[in-house]
């Protein structure tokens, strides 16, 4: 692939801590994170438009059930970021639901 040079500007700390954890190559690094950028908003600006998509078809989603998807993605982004447990925890004999699964005590 051709590459184009370009200049950046990298916080100080993120350079260093590439280095630190053995990066040979800032450009490596740099080009590595615009694949994953460009990736997150490609998937981000697809899943608008299916959602754009369903409201057209179905009509848009009840209070009711946004609350409750807001909800289940702030549990995914705490579990995500590292908190032990997820604000709405769920028991592990579960299933995805939310119903107990059949034969768990």
């Amino acid at each position: 692939m051709a590459k184009r040079k370009v200049t950046v500007t990298v916080d100080e700390d993120l350079v260093e801590a590439a280095r630190t954890l053995g990066a040979e190559s800032l450009s490596g690094v740099v080009n590595a994170a615009l694949i994953a950028e460009i990736d997150r908003r490609a998937r981000a600006a697809a899943l608008m438009r299916r959602l754009e998509d369903w409201d057209r078809e179905l009509g848009p989603v009840g209070e009711e059930a946004a609350h409750a998807a807001t909800a289940a993605f702030d549990d995914l982004d705490a579990v995500a970021a590292g908190s032990p447990e997820p604000a709405s925890a769920v028991p592990a004999d579960a299933s995805p639901g939310g119903t107990p699964k059949a034969g768990a005590a």
